[in-house]
């Protein structure tokens, strides 16, 4: 280094001297720069101090000086001249910076520390149900749905929502800068547990109307819903109870069965009195009142395409509806049917009893409508639907459809009611009665004391009709 400097002195010594004997004064101001530069160049004195960059929350950036790059934080840097330069800093997630630093001089030391901004945008998160907590796969808690426009960093955010009772749900969300992002979410249920048993055992089992290959007693998996569980087991009448299976459930049901048959389909309506009637309701629905009527049978269901078309063979409907009622037919068509198959049509009271029970209520289930229990015009999809699919709606005596999907032939002429002292042109043989409202009809339509009356001769498509039987006419039977 020693000889470095006598070396450097050398030098300068001869640039003074040429300036000396220089007698232009343009020529010495060159002289003069030369100098300056050859000193600078040869000493190091052009080169700042250190300055360290650091970034926070996080390490990593990338770091720009006056335009060049340098590296990542945390990051040192040597070899700048002293001054002001600006410090450019880049990071995924995270804002761009730039700060103007001060290079310190040689021998100096400059700390700087850039706070980053996150990328940010925002999410909304529901589910159904709701009451989920959702967690970031980095563990932190949003809280539990619906989440209402939460901040979030911005790219791809994966989360797992959790609620007692259903399965786990993990997804990811893509969240642009400064947008919204949402996402909607249906959680599924765990499987319920059903146990059935019976006395005596060994019955067959029909879970919403289909034979299952297990005997009593036995369990099944079912998603939580409400079913319909019957039992068959010969010598014994037919038993049937809807239940309903909240997630992870497990509940048993017990039955009893009672010896005796009933015929295939049927429900007994026991003989006995029964509210009929309404005073404040339609006119021609006066007056409330008792009725006593014999015991009889009931087709569980409406009358089926598949069933129609085992006795009106040239009867045709679309594929996957061989389940749904038969529609479009008049009253002779359904009273000739049901002569074939070795029943009748109910009165319109027999009709009433069979769908309301003794206790007077204004719809099969009870007193308050509700939309989920039929198929109606307050329905979400308003169409005709498969037989027995509302299993929540069913009568006091188990009697399916009573309200809603198809208005039902009964034997019954539209006249006054006795003690109905009205007078109107329709009454008389003109018009024949039907019941239970329709797919298309409002909840004043689907109460069971509502009348709906049309021609013997009308064919609609939402007109369906079920049978009955008496007791004699079963009993009566050669059932060997």
């Amino acid at each position: 280094m020693a000889e470095l400097d006598r070396g450097l002195m050398h030098v300068v010594k001869g640039l003074l001297q040429s300036m000396w004997a220089a007698t232009a004064g343009r020529r010495a101001a060159v002289l003069a720069i030369m100098l300056a530069g050859v000193v600078c160049a040869c000493s190091g004195a052009g080169y700042g101090g250190t300055l360290i960059v650091e970034t926070t929350p996080s390490d990593g950036a990338f770091v720009i000086v006056n335009g060049e790059p340098w590296g990542q934080t945390p990051l040192t840097l040597e070899g700048l001249p002293p001054g002001r330069v600006l410090v450019q800093v880049t990071m995924e997630g995270y804002r761009d910076a730039m700060v103007n630093a001060v290079v310190p001089e040689r021998d100096g030391e400059e700390r700087l520390v850039i706070e980053m901004t996150p990328r940010t945008g925002w999410v909304t998160i529901n589910s159904q149900p709701e009451g989920a907590l959702i967690t970031l796969d980095d563990g932190t808690e949003l809280g539990t749905t619906p989440i209402m426009r939460r901040m979030v960093p911005s790219g791809e955010l994966t989360y797992r929502l959790e609620l007692e009772d259903y399965e786990p749900l993990t997804h990811t969300l893509t969240v642009h800068e400064d947008l919204l992002a949402s996402a909607n979410h249906r959680l599924d249920p765990r499987p319920a547990v059903l146990k059935v048993v019976s006395e005596p055992e060994r019955a067959n089992i029909l879970i919403n109307r289909r034979m299952r290959d297990e005997v009593t007693p036995a369990e099944f998996s079912l998603r939580p819903g409400t079913y319909v569980v019957g039992l068959q087991v010969e010598g014994f009448v037919e038993a049937e109870r809807s239940i309903t299976l909240g997630p992870n459930e497990e509940q048993t049901l017990e039955f009893e069965l009672n010896v005796g048959d009933a015929p295939p389909g049927m429900v007994l309506v026991p003989a006995g009195e029964f509210i009929a009637g309404e005073n404040n309701a339609a006119p021609d629905e006066r007056p409330r009142r008792r009725v006593h009527l014999d015991a009889f049978y009931i087709d569980k269901y409406a009358v089926t395409n598949r069933q129609y078309q085992a006795v009106a063979r040239s009867h045709t409907f679309p594929d996957g509806e061989e389940d749904f009622p038969v529609t479009g037919v008049t009253y002779e068509q359904a009273r000739a049917f049901a002569s074939a198959v070795g029943k009748r049509l109910p009165t319109e009271l027999e009709w009433e009893k069979a769908a309301r029970g003794t206790d007077g209520r204004t719809y099969p289930w009870g007193n308050h409508f509700d939309r989920d229990l039929c198929n109606s015009a307050m329905s979400r999809t308003v169409e005709l639907r498969e037989v027995g699919r509302y299993p929540g709606g069913h009568s006091p005596y188990g009697v399916a459809d009573m309200a809603g999907n198809v208005k039902e032939w009964t034997s019954s002429w539209y006249q006054a009611y006795p003690g109905n002292p009205d007078v109107t042109k329709e009454y008389g043989q003109l018009y024949r009665v039907l019941r239970g409202g329709s797919f298309k009809s409002e909840p004043f339509d689907l109460r069971v004391a509502r009348r709906h009356f049309d021609r013997p001769d009308a064919v609609r498509d939402d007109y369906g009709f079920r049978c009955v039987m008496d007791l004699d006419d079963w009993d009566g039977r050669d059932r060997r």
